[in-house]
Protein backbone atom coordinates (compact mmCIF):
# COMPACT_ATOMS: atom_id res chain seq x y z
CA UNK A 1 0.00 0.00 0.00
CA UNK A 2 1.52 3.24 -1.29
CA UNK A 3 2.00 5.59 2.04
CA UNK A 4 -0.45 8.84 1.50
CA UNK A 5 2.58 11.07 0.40
CA UNK A 6 4.90 9.36 -1.33
CA UNK A 7 7.98 10.99 -2.66
CA UNK A 8 10.47 8.59 -3.30
CA UNK A 9 8.15 6.87 -6.35
CA UNK A 10 8.70 9.88 -8.24
CA UNK A 11 11.18 10.51 -10.72
CA UNK A 12 14.46 11.31 -9.22
CA UNK A 13 16.28 12.39 -12.20
CA UNK A 14 14.83 15.06 -13.72
CA UNK A 15 16.18 18.62 -13.75
CA UNK A 16 15.99 21.28 -11.34
CA UNK A 17 17.51 24.52 -10.68
CA UNK A 18 19.05 24.68 -7.76
CA UNK A 19 21.11 26.86 -5.31
CA UNK A 20 24.47 25.47 -2.63
CA UNK A 21 23.29 25.52 0.78
CA UNK A 22 26.06 27.70 1.23
CA UNK A 23 24.42 30.30 -0.68
CA UNK A 24 21.42 30.09 1.36
CA UNK A 25 21.94 29.96 5.06
CA UNK A 26 23.03 32.76 7.00
CA UNK A 27 25.72 33.93 8.88
CA UNK A 28 28.78 32.78 7.03
CA UNK A 29 30.68 29.86 8.20
CA UNK A 30 27.49 28.41 10.18
CA UNK A 31 27.60 25.00 10.85
CA UNK A 32 27.49 23.09 7.17
CA UNK A 33 26.66 19.60 9.71
CA UNK A 34 23.41 21.64 9.43
CA UNK A 35 22.51 22.79 6.65
CA UNK A 36 23.37 19.71 4.38
CA UNK A 37 20.40 17.76 5.82
CA UNK A 38 18.23 18.53 3.10
CA UNK A 39 18.24 18.29 -0.45
CA UNK A 40 18.55 21.14 -2.95
CA UNK A 41 14.83 22.44 -4.14
CA UNK A 42 14.07 23.82 -7.21
CA UNK A 43 13.49 27.08 -8.03
CA UNK A 44 11.18 26.77 -11.08
CA UNK A 45 7.55 26.40 -10.00
CA UNK A 46 5.46 26.20 -13.07
CA UNK A 47 1.42 27.57 -12.45
CA UNK A 48 -1.53 25.64 -13.70
CA UNK A 49 -4.03 27.54 -15.07
CA UNK A 50 -6.12 24.13 -13.91
CA UNK A 51 -4.70 21.95 -11.55
CA UNK A 52 -3.99 18.64 -12.19
CA UNK A 53 -2.76 19.29 -15.84
CA UNK A 54 0.60 20.94 -17.08
CA UNK A 55 2.39 21.82 -20.24
CA UNK A 56 2.67 19.07 -22.19
CA UNK A 57 5.74 20.04 -23.64
CA UNK A 58 7.19 19.91 -19.94
CA UNK A 59 9.77 17.55 -20.56
CA UNK A 60 10.63 17.73 -16.41
CA UNK A 61 7.27 16.05 -15.53
CA UNK A 62 7.87 12.85 -14.00
CA UNK A 63 6.05 9.92 -15.62
CA UNK A 64 4.59 8.60 -12.75
CA UNK A 65 2.90 11.65 -11.55
CA UNK A 66 1.14 11.61 -14.80
CA UNK A 67 -0.04 8.29 -14.16
CA UNK A 68 -1.71 9.10 -11.20
CA UNK A 69 -5.60 10.57 -11.37
CA UNK A 70 -6.34 14.13 -10.85
CA UNK A 71 -8.47 15.16 -7.61
CA UNK A 72 -12.62 16.29 -8.80
CA UNK A 73 -12.94 19.91 -9.08
CA UNK A 74 -15.04 22.09 -6.87
CA UNK A 75 -18.91 21.41 -7.55
CA UNK A 76 -20.30 24.79 -6.72
CA UNK A 77 -20.93 27.78 -9.02
CA UNK A 78 -18.01 30.53 -9.38
CA UNK A 79 -20.30 33.48 -7.37
CA UNK A 80 -21.39 30.76 -4.51
CA UNK A 81 -17.58 30.37 -4.77
CA UNK A 82 -16.61 34.08 -4.11
CA UNK A 83 -19.00 34.52 -1.66
CA UNK A 84 -17.92 32.01 0.84
CA UNK A 85 -14.37 32.73 0.21
CA UNK A 86 -14.43 36.39 1.33
CA UNK A 87 -17.21 36.07 3.99
CA UNK A 88 -16.96 32.68 5.42
CA UNK A 89 -14.39 30.64 4.39
CA UNK A 90 -14.90 28.00 6.81
CA UNK A 91 -18.04 27.30 5.74
CA UNK A 92 -16.39 27.32 2.66
CA UNK A 93 -13.85 24.55 3.86
CA UNK A 94 -16.71 22.65 5.03
CA UNK A 95 -19.02 22.66 1.94
CA UNK A 96 -16.34 21.40 -0.24
CA UNK A 97 -14.98 18.49 1.44
CA UNK A 98 -19.39 17.24 2.23
CA UNK A 99 -19.20 17.87 -1.42
CA UNK A 100 -16.17 15.19 -2.31
CA UNK A 101 -17.40 11.81 -1.99
CA UNK A 102 -15.59 9.33 -1.63
CA UNK A 103 -12.65 11.61 -2.91
CA UNK A 104 -10.15 12.57 0.35
CA UNK A 105 -8.67 15.36 -1.92
CA UNK A 106 -10.37 18.05 -3.86
CA UNK A 107 -9.58 20.67 -5.89
CA UNK A 108 -10.30 24.73 -6.21
CA UNK A 109 -10.04 26.33 -9.61
CA UNK A 110 -8.50 29.10 -10.02
CA UNK A 111 -10.48 32.71 -9.82
CA UNK A 112 -10.53 36.48 -9.84
CA UNK A 113 -8.95 37.00 -6.34
CA UNK A 114 -7.98 33.50 -5.55
CA UNK A 115 -5.36 30.90 -6.11
CA UNK A 116 -6.32 27.60 -7.60
CA UNK A 117 -5.62 24.66 -4.57
CA UNK A 118 -5.82 21.34 -3.60
CA UNK A 119 -7.87 20.72 -0.41
CA UNK A 120 -6.88 17.25 1.61
CA UNK A 121 -10.11 16.30 3.67
CA UNK A 122 -8.13 13.92 6.43
CA UNK A 123 -5.93 14.78 9.28
CA UNK A 124 -3.38 11.81 7.99
CA UNK A 125 -3.16 13.52 4.51
CA UNK A 126 -2.37 16.90 5.93
CA UNK A 127 0.43 15.70 8.77
CA UNK A 128 1.90 13.82 5.62
CA UNK A 129 2.34 17.55 3.90
CA UNK A 130 3.54 19.23 6.98
CA UNK A 131 6.09 16.34 7.42
CA UNK A 132 7.42 16.48 4.10
CA UNK A 133 8.53 20.51 4.51
CA UNK A 134 11.84 19.38 6.07
CA UNK A 135 12.85 17.59 2.86
CA UNK A 136 11.46 20.75 0.58
CA UNK A 137 8.83 19.16 -0.95
CA UNK A 138 6.38 22.01 -0.04
CA UNK A 139 7.16 25.05 1.27
CA UNK A 140 5.86 27.87 3.04
CA UNK A 141 2.58 29.30 1.31
CA UNK A 142 2.89 33.00 1.70
CA UNK A 143 2.90 34.31 -1.89
CA UNK A 144 5.03 36.92 -3.79
CA UNK A 145 2.15 38.78 -4.83
CA UNK A 146 -0.59 40.35 -4.05
CA UNK A 147 -1.86 40.19 0.22
CA UNK A 148 0.27 37.64 1.36
CA UNK A 149 3.37 39.86 0.01
CA UNK A 150 2.62 42.41 2.38
CA UNK A 151 3.50 39.95 5.09
CA UNK A 152 7.01 39.38 4.14
CA UNK A 153 7.27 43.75 3.85
CA UNK A 154 6.56 44.14 7.46
CA UNK A 155 7.98 41.44 9.03
CA UNK A 156 10.73 41.17 7.44
CA UNK A 157 12.95 38.20 5.00
CA UNK A 158 14.15 36.57 7.91
CA UNK A 159 10.93 36.07 9.65
CA UNK A 160 10.23 32.19 10.14
CA UNK A 161 6.98 33.06 9.13
CA UNK A 162 8.75 34.20 5.67
CA UNK A 163 11.54 32.18 5.01
CA UNK A 164 10.55 29.61 2.84
CA UNK A 165 14.57 27.90 2.20
CA UNK A 166 14.10 24.81 4.57
CA UNK A 167 17.54 25.28 5.61
CA UNK A 168 17.50 28.05 6.26
CA UNK A 169 14.45 27.82 8.55
CA UNK A 170 16.07 25.25 10.13
CA UNK A 171 19.33 26.84 11.33
CA UNK A 172 17.25 30.16 12.28
CA UNK A 173 14.52 27.79 14.24
CA UNK A 174 17.39 26.04 16.07
CA UNK A 175 18.72 29.87 17.49
CA UNK A 176 15.34 30.44 18.35
CA UNK A 177 13.56 27.45 19.79
CA UNK A 178 15.77 27.35 23.40
CA UNK A 179 13.96 31.00 24.18
CA UNK A 180 10.81 29.09 23.56
CA UNK A 181 11.73 25.97 25.79
CA UNK A 182 11.06 24.07 29.13
CA UNK A 183 13.75 25.75 31.55
CA UNK A 184 13.00 29.50 29.49
CA UNK A 185 9.10 29.31 29.77
CA UNK A 186 10.00 28.57 33.95
CA UNK A 187 12.54 31.44 34.46
CA UNK A 188 9.09 33.97 32.55
CA UNK A 189 6.18 31.62 35.16
CA UNK A 190 6.71 34.32 37.88
CA UNK A 191 6.47 37.46 35.69
CA UNK A 192 3.67 36.15 33.95
CA UNK A 193 1.66 35.23 37.47
CA UNK A 194 2.32 38.85 38.29
CA UNK A 195 0.98 40.19 34.84
CA UNK A 196 -2.07 38.34 35.04
CA UNK A 197 -2.98 38.78 38.61
CA UNK A 198 -2.07 42.88 37.77
CA UNK A 199 -4.71 42.36 34.99
CA UNK A 200 -7.46 40.44 36.75
CA UNK A 201 -7.35 42.71 40.10
CA UNK A 202 -7.70 45.97 37.50
CA UNK A 203 -10.53 44.31 35.84
CA UNK A 204 -12.17 43.45 39.40
CA UNK A 205 -11.40 46.91 40.94
CA UNK A 206 -13.86 48.40 37.86
CA UNK A 207 -16.68 47.48 39.58
CA UNK A 208 -20.31 46.54 38.64
CA UNK A 209 -19.10 48.72 35.36
CA UNK A 210 -16.98 45.85 34.18
CA UNK A 211 -14.83 45.77 31.46
CA UNK A 212 -15.06 44.21 27.96
CA UNK A 213 -12.76 40.88 27.88
CA UNK A 214 -12.13 40.86 24.39
CA UNK A 215 -10.56 44.38 24.51
CA UNK A 216 -8.59 44.02 28.04
CA UNK A 217 -7.74 40.38 27.40
CA UNK A 218 -5.84 42.14 23.73
CA UNK A 219 -4.24 44.31 26.54
CA UNK A 220 -3.37 41.93 28.78
CA UNK A 221 -1.95 39.71 25.83
CA UNK A 222 -0.23 42.19 24.18
CA UNK A 223 1.49 43.22 28.11
CA UNK A 224 2.24 39.87 28.14
CA UNK A 225 3.90 39.36 24.76
CA UNK A 226 6.78 42.70 25.22
CA UNK A 227 7.03 42.17 28.89
CA UNK A 228 8.43 38.35 28.24
CA UNK A 229 10.56 39.72 25.35
CA UNK A 230 12.05 42.71 26.97
CA UNK A 231 12.18 40.92 30.65
CA UNK A 232 11.00 43.77 32.13
CA UNK A 233 7.44 45.79 32.39
CA UNK A 234 6.40 48.16 30.15
CA UNK A 235 5.12 51.70 31.58
CA UNK A 236 1.67 52.22 30.46
CA UNK A 237 2.00 55.40 28.44
CA UNK A 238 4.41 53.03 26.57
CA UNK A 239 2.24 50.29 26.25
CA UNK A 240 -0.06 52.59 24.99
CA UNK A 241 1.82 54.05 22.04
CA UNK A 242 3.15 50.62 21.48
CA UNK A 243 0.21 49.19 21.27
CA UNK A 244 -1.50 51.99 18.64
CA UNK A 245 1.78 50.85 16.32
CA UNK A 246 0.72 47.37 16.88
CA UNK A 247 -2.26 48.01 15.29
CA UNK A 248 -1.04 50.04 12.56
CA UNK A 249 0.81 47.21 11.74
CA UNK A 250 -1.55 44.78 11.45
CA UNK A 251 -4.25 46.86 9.25
CA UNK A 252 -1.76 47.16 6.91
CA UNK A 253 -1.51 43.37 6.23
CA UNK A 254 -4.92 44.09 4.49
CA UNK A 255 -4.42 47.59 3.70
CA UNK A 256 -4.86 46.92 -0.18
CA UNK A 257 -3.51 48.46 -2.75
CA UNK A 258 -0.75 48.58 -0.70
CA UNK A 259 0.47 52.01 -2.14
CA UNK A 260 2.73 53.97 -0.03
CA UNK A 261 0.94 57.33 0.05
CA UNK A 262 0.76 59.79 3.20
CA UNK A 263 -2.39 58.85 4.86
CA UNK A 264 -3.09 55.61 3.77
CA UNK A 265 -3.91 52.36 5.68
CA UNK A 266 -0.18 51.19 4.31
CA UNK A 267 1.70 54.57 4.48
CA UNK A 268 1.04 54.24 8.75
CA UNK A 269 1.94 50.46 8.45
CA UNK A 270 5.64 50.65 7.20
CA UNK A 271 5.72 53.94 9.09
CA UNK A 272 4.27 51.96 12.33
CA UNK A 273 7.24 49.04 11.66
CA UNK A 274 9.94 51.20 11.09
CA UNK A 275 9.61 52.89 15.35
CA UNK A 276 8.75 49.18 16.50
CA UNK A 277 11.69 47.92 14.63
CA UNK A 278 13.58 50.73 16.29
CA UNK A 279 12.25 49.73 20.05
CA UNK A 280 13.14 45.91 19.58
CA UNK A 281 16.77 47.04 17.93
CA UNK A 282 17.47 49.21 21.09
CA UNK A 283 16.70 46.21 22.98
CA UNK A 284 19.31 44.20 21.27
CA UNK A 285 21.90 47.06 22.06
CA UNK A 286 21.09 46.90 25.27
CA UNK A 287 21.09 43.23 26.01
CA UNK A 288 24.36 43.27 24.09
CA UNK A 289 26.17 45.67 26.32
CA UNK A 290 24.43 43.89 29.23
CA UNK A 291 25.78 40.55 28.01
CA UNK A 292 29.87 41.94 27.09
CA UNK A 293 29.84 43.52 30.68
CA UNK A 294 29.02 39.82 31.84
CA UNK A 295 25.33 40.75 33.15
CA UNK A 296 22.30 38.40 33.24
CA UNK A 297 19.81 39.53 30.38
CA UNK A 298 16.30 38.54 31.25
CA UNK A 299 13.30 37.64 28.89
CA UNK A 300 13.56 36.45 25.75
CA UNK A 301 15.57 38.95 24.15
CA UNK A 302 18.56 37.88 26.85
CA UNK A 303 18.29 34.28 25.60
CA UNK A 304 18.19 35.71 21.56
CA UNK A 305 21.19 37.67 21.79
CA UNK A 306 22.99 35.10 23.19
CA UNK A 307 22.32 32.37 21.33
CA UNK A 308 25.33 30.84 19.51
CA UNK A 309 25.38 28.34 16.51
CA UNK A 310 27.95 25.54 16.55
CA UNK A 311 30.77 27.38 14.87
CA UNK A 312 30.36 30.52 17.32
CA UNK A 313 27.65 32.77 15.08
CA UNK A 314 25.33 34.94 16.54
CA UNK A 315 22.07 35.72 15.31
CA UNK A 316 22.04 39.78 13.79
CA UNK A 317 19.63 42.20 15.18
CA UNK A 318 17.53 42.06 12.30
CA UNK A 319 17.36 38.28 12.26
CA UNK A 320 15.94 38.95 16.09
CA UNK A 321 13.84 42.10 15.13
CA UNK A 322 11.72 40.30 12.46
CA UNK A 323 11.08 37.48 14.53
CA UNK A 324 10.28 39.65 17.53
CA UNK A 325 7.78 41.28 15.30
CA UNK A 326 6.54 38.10 14.54
CA UNK A 327 5.73 36.87 18.00
CA UNK A 328 3.80 40.00 18.30
CA UNK A 329 2.23 38.85 15.59
CA UNK A 330 2.02 35.65 16.19
CA UNK A 331 1.27 35.58 20.03
CA UNK A 332 -1.38 38.55 20.54
CA UNK A 333 -4.63 37.79 18.60
CA UNK A 334 -4.56 34.24 19.09
CA UNK A 335 -4.24 33.99 23.06
CA UNK A 336 -6.00 37.07 23.58
CA UNK A 337 -9.34 35.79 20.90
CA UNK A 338 -8.58 32.16 22.94
CA UNK A 339 -9.15 33.32 26.16
CA UNK A 340 -12.34 35.31 25.25
CA UNK A 341 -13.89 32.04 24.22
CA UNK A 342 -12.85 30.32 26.62
CA UNK A 343 -14.85 32.65 29.03
CA UNK A 344 -17.91 32.65 27.53
CA UNK A 345 -17.48 28.58 27.65
CA UNK A 346 -17.04 28.64 31.22
CA UNK A 347 -19.93 30.81 31.39
CA UNK A 348 -22.31 29.20 29.66
CA UNK A 349 -21.00 25.96 31.28
CA UNK A 350 -20.95 26.62 35.01
CA UNK A 351 -20.33 22.27 35.82
CA UNK A 352 -16.81 23.39 34.07
CA UNK A 353 -16.09 26.03 35.54
CA UNK A 354 -16.63 24.37 39.02
CA UNK A 355 -14.29 21.67 38.16
CA UNK A 356 -11.85 23.87 37.22
CA UNK A 357 -11.67 25.21 40.39
CA UNK A 358 -11.80 22.09 42.51
CA UNK A 359 -8.53 21.07 40.37
CA UNK A 360 -7.07 24.15 41.10
CA UNK A 361 -7.43 23.53 45.47
CA UNK A 362 -5.93 20.67 44.49
CA UNK A 363 -3.02 22.09 42.85
CA UNK A 364 -2.63 24.86 45.08
CA UNK A 365 -2.76 21.66 48.02
CA UNK A 366 0.22 19.73 45.84
CA UNK A 367 2.14 22.79 44.93
CA UNK A 368 1.53 25.86 47.16
CA UNK A 369 0.09 28.87 45.59
CA UNK A 370 2.54 30.50 43.44
CA UNK A 371 2.46 29.19 39.54
CA UNK A 372 4.97 26.76 38.49
CA UNK A 373 6.04 24.43 36.23
CA UNK A 374 5.09 21.29 38.22
CA UNK A 375 1.57 23.20 39.31
CA UNK A 376 1.44 23.83 35.46
CA UNK A 377 1.77 20.04 34.29
CA UNK A 378 -0.46 19.27 37.16
CA UNK A 379 -3.63 21.27 35.84
CA UNK A 380 -4.84 18.42 33.38
CA UNK A 381 -8.42 19.89 33.17
CA UNK A 382 -7.21 23.75 32.67
CA UNK A 383 -5.10 21.91 29.75
CA UNK A 384 -8.03 20.44 28.73
CA UNK A 385 -10.41 22.94 29.15
CA UNK A 386 -7.64 25.13 26.30
CA UNK A 387 -7.77 22.03 24.12
CA UNK A 388 -11.29 21.90 23.81
CA UNK A 389 -11.89 25.21 22.86
CA UNK A 390 -9.09 25.35 20.50
CA UNK A 391 -11.42 21.93 18.85
CA UNK A 392 -14.14 24.06 18.63
CA UNK A 393 -12.88 27.14 17.56
CA UNK A 394 -9.57 26.99 16.58
CA UNK A 395 -7.49 30.43 15.75
CA UNK A 396 -6.20 30.24 12.65
CA UNK A 397 -9.10 27.99 10.21
CA UNK A 398 -5.85 27.11 7.60
CA UNK A 399 -2.60 27.66 6.35
CA UNK A 400 -1.51 26.98 2.48
CA UNK A 401 1.55 25.33 1.86
CA UNK A 402 2.98 25.20 -1.80
CA UNK A 403 4.66 21.79 -3.57
CA UNK A 404 8.37 22.72 -5.24
CA UNK A 405 7.88 19.82 -7.13
CA UNK A 406 5.98 17.14 -8.19
CA UNK A 407 4.59 14.82 -5.48
CA UNK A 408 2.47 12.04 -4.48
CA UNK A 409 -0.65 12.62 -1.89
CA UNK A 410 -2.99 10.09 -1.45
CA UNK A 411 -2.81 8.62 -4.64
CA UNK A 412 -3.49 11.89 -6.50
CA UNK A 413 -0.72 14.07 -8.37
CA UNK A 414 0.47 17.14 -7.27
CA UNK A 415 2.20 19.34 -9.60
CA UNK A 416 4.91 21.84 -8.77
CA UNK A 417 3.67 25.10 -8.13
CA UNK A 418 0.22 23.40 -6.66
CA UNK A 419 -1.25 25.63 -3.45
CA UNK A 420 -2.35 22.60 -0.80
CA UNK A 421 -4.95 24.30 1.53
CA UNK A 422 -5.14 22.54 4.86
CA UNK A 423 -8.81 23.24 6.20
CA UNK A 424 -7.85 22.55 9.95
CA UNK A 425 -10.94 23.97 11.19
CA UNK A 426 -12.76 21.86 9.50
CA UNK A 427 -10.82 19.02 10.70
CA UNK A 428 -11.12 19.57 13.75
CA UNK A 429 -14.90 20.04 13.42
CA UNK A 430 -14.85 16.23 11.48
CA UNK A 431 -12.17 14.59 13.89
CA UNK A 432 -13.68 10.86 13.71
CA UNK A 433 -13.10 10.35 17.28
CA UNK A 434 -16.27 12.46 17.91
CA UNK A 435 -17.67 12.84 14.38
CA UNK A 436 -20.75 10.46 15.13
CA UNK A 437 -21.07 10.88 19.10
CA UNK A 438 -24.03 12.30 20.31
CA UNK A 439 -24.55 13.85 23.62
CA UNK A 440 -21.98 15.33 25.22
CA UNK A 441 -19.31 13.90 23.08
CA UNK A 442 -21.76 15.26 19.84
CA UNK A 443 -19.08 17.51 17.85
CA UNK A 444 -20.81 20.70 18.88
CA UNK A 445 -20.41 20.37 22.38
CA UNK A 446 -18.47 22.02 24.63
CA UNK A 447 -17.06 19.23 26.85
CA UNK A 448 -13.17 19.17 28.18
CA UNK A 449 -13.68 15.53 29.53
CA UNK A 450 -13.53 14.38 26.05
CA UNK A 451 -10.10 15.10 26.31
CA UNK A 452 -9.37 13.67 29.54
CA UNK A 453 -9.70 9.81 28.06
CA UNK A 454 -7.03 8.01 26.19
CA UNK A 455 -8.36 8.63 23.03
CA UNK A 456 -8.40 12.39 23.79
CA UNK A 457 -5.46 12.44 24.97
CA UNK A 458 -4.22 12.21 21.22
CA UNK A 459 -3.65 14.65 18.90
CA UNK A 460 -6.30 13.24 16.23
CA UNK A 461 -7.09 15.68 13.70
CA UNK A 462 -6.41 18.77 15.77
CA UNK A 463 -3.78 20.81 14.89
CA UNK A 464 -4.49 24.46 16.22
CA UNK A 465 -0.44 25.35 16.35
CA UNK A 466 -0.17 23.86 12.95
CA UNK A 467 2.71 20.95 12.21
CA UNK A 468 6.13 19.64 10.69
CA UNK A 469 9.06 21.71 10.84
CA UNK A 470 6.64 25.05 10.84
CA UNK A 471 5.15 23.98 13.99
CA UNK A 472 4.26 27.03 15.88
CA UNK A 473 7.06 28.35 18.02
CA UNK A 474 5.58 29.77 21.06
CA UNK A 475 2.97 27.27 21.24
CA UNK A 476 4.15 25.83 24.97
CA UNK A 477 4.52 29.43 26.25
CA UNK A 478 0.98 30.33 25.05
CA UNK A 479 -0.27 27.20 26.44
CA UNK A 480 1.63 28.68 29.68
CA UNK A 481 -0.42 31.94 29.88
CA UNK A 482 -3.64 30.81 29.09
CA UNK A 483 -3.73 27.98 31.49
CA UNK A 484 -1.69 30.74 33.99
CA UNK A 485 -4.73 32.63 33.15
CA UNK A 486 -7.72 29.94 34.29
CA UNK A 487 -5.81 28.59 37.10
CA UNK A 488 -5.74 32.68 38.75
CA UNK A 489 -8.73 33.21 37.61
CA UNK A 490 -10.76 30.07 39.04
CA UNK A 491 -8.78 30.35 42.21
CA UNK A 492 -9.50 34.17 43.10
CA UNK A 493 -12.75 35.32 41.20
CA UNK A 494 -16.25 34.98 40.77
CA UNK A 495 -17.42 36.27 37.24
CA UNK A 496 -20.75 37.10 35.27
CA UNK A 497 -19.69 37.93 31.25
CA UNK A 498 -23.42 38.11 28.59
CA UNK A 499 -22.65 35.36 26.09
CA UNK A 500 -25.38 36.49 24.18
CA UNK A 501 -23.98 38.05 21.36
CA UNK A 502 -23.20 37.34 17.47
CA UNK A 503 -19.67 35.66 17.32
CA UNK A 504 -18.29 37.56 13.87
CA UNK A 505 -15.20 35.99 11.81
CA UNK A 506 -11.83 38.01 12.16
CA UNK A 507 -8.76 35.84 13.10
CA UNK A 508 -10.68 33.18 14.61
CA UNK A 509 -14.42 34.26 15.95
CA UNK A 510 -14.90 36.97 18.32
CA UNK A 511 -17.91 38.74 20.18
CA UNK A 512 -19.58 41.47 18.53
CA UNK A 513 -20.89 42.72 22.08
CA UNK A 514 -16.76 42.75 23.29
CA UNK A 515 -17.72 40.22 25.81
CA UNK A 516 -18.89 42.76 28.85
CA UNK A 517 -17.02 41.16 31.60
CA UNK A 518 -17.66 41.70 35.73
CA UNK A 519 -15.36 40.00 37.80
CA UNK A 520 -15.60 40.07 42.11
CA UNK A 521 -13.60 38.37 44.51
CA UNK A 522 -14.42 34.77 44.82
CA UNK A 523 -14.46 34.83 48.70
CA UNK A 524 -17.22 38.05 48.73
CA UNK A 525 -19.27 36.29 46.25
CA UNK A 526 -19.79 33.15 47.88
CA UNK A 527 -20.43 34.81 51.31
CA UNK A 528 -23.25 36.92 49.29
CA UNK A 529 -24.78 33.47 47.99
CA UNK A 530 -24.63 32.06 51.63
CA UNK A 531 -26.77 34.78 52.51
CA UNK A 532 -29.05 34.38 49.79
CA UNK A 533 -29.44 30.61 50.49
CA UNK A 534 -30.20 31.03 54.00
CA UNK A 535 -32.37 33.95 53.61
CA UNK A 536 -34.85 31.89 51.19
CA UNK A 537 -34.13 28.30 52.76
CA UNK A 538 -37.64 28.05 54.42
CA UNK A 539 -40.46 30.51 54.86
CA UNK A 540 -40.74 30.30 58.03
CA UNK A 541 -37.69 32.43 58.52
CA UNK A 542 -37.89 34.82 56.09
CA UNK A 543 -38.00 37.12 58.78
CA UNK A 544 -35.24 36.07 61.12
CA UNK A 545 -32.97 35.81 58.73
CA UNK A 546 -32.13 39.04 57.46
CA UNK A 547 -31.51 40.63 61.14
CA UNK A 548 -29.23 37.40 61.82
CA UNK A 549 -27.21 38.50 58.52
CA UNK A 550 -27.26 42.31 60.02
CA UNK A 551 -26.36 41.09 63.31
CA UNK A 552 -23.59 38.85 61.92
CA UNK A 553 -22.03 42.09 59.84
CA UNK A 554 -22.59 44.95 63.21
CA UNK A 555 -20.44 42.08 64.83
CA UNK A 556 -17.94 42.20 62.19
CA UNK A 557 -17.74 45.68 61.79
CA UNK A 558 -17.29 46.28 65.25
CA UNK A 559 -15.09 43.70 65.78
CA UNK A 560 -13.13 45.37 62.92
CA UNK A 561 -13.30 48.55 64.75
CA UNK A 562 -12.21 47.89 68.26
CA UNK A 563 -8.87 45.93 66.73
CA UNK A 564 -7.89 48.27 63.99
CA UNK A 565 -9.95 51.58 64.39
CA UNK A 566 -9.96 52.51 67.89
CA UNK A 567 -6.59 51.97 68.50
CA UNK A 568 -5.65 54.51 65.49
CA UNK A 569 -8.31 57.18 66.82
CA UNK A 570 -6.43 56.90 70.58
CA UNK A 571 -3.25 56.93 69.08
CA UNK A 572 -4.10 60.60 66.90
CA UNK A 573 -5.32 62.05 70.14
CA UNK A 574 -2.47 61.12 72.09
CA UNK A 575 -0.61 63.02 69.23
CA UNK A 576 -2.18 66.33 69.44
CA UNK A 577 -1.97 66.69 73.37
CA UNK A 578 1.45 66.10 73.48
CA UNK A 579 3.54 69.14 72.60
CA UNK A 580 4.91 70.53 69.35
CA UNK A 581 8.31 69.86 68.65
CA UNK A 582 10.94 73.04 68.88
Amino acid sequence: MMHPLNSKLLCKQQPVASVPRSHVARPAGASRRVIARTADVPLHHPHHDSLGSADAGDESRCPFLQALRTPPMVNMPWLQRVKYQVFAPAQYQAQVLKGRGEHTIVQGPRQPGFNSFFMPATGELAKAVFAEEPGGTITQGLAEKGGFRAFGTLLGEDSLLVVKDPARHAYLRALLQPAFGPDAIASYLPDIEALVSRHLATWQASGQAGVKAYGALKMLTFDFILQIVMGRSIPEQQLQHLGGLFSSLTAGLVAWPYIDIPFTPWHKALAAREELCGFFLAGCAQARQALAAGQAVPGILGRLVAAVDEQGNRLTDQEITHNLLLVLLAGHDTSSTTLTRALANLQDHPRVLQRLRQEQQQVVARHGGRISSDALKDMRYADAVVRETLRRDPVVGAVIRVATRDFALGGYGVPAGTNVLLPLRTLAETDPRWLHSTGDLAPAAFNPDRMMTPEGAKPGQLMPFGGGARYCLGAALAMAEMKTFLALLARQYAFQADTATEWKPALGYYPANGLPLVLSQLQQQQQQQQAAAACSSSSSRRCEQPQRVGCNYMRSALGYYLANGLPLVLSQLQQQQQPAAV
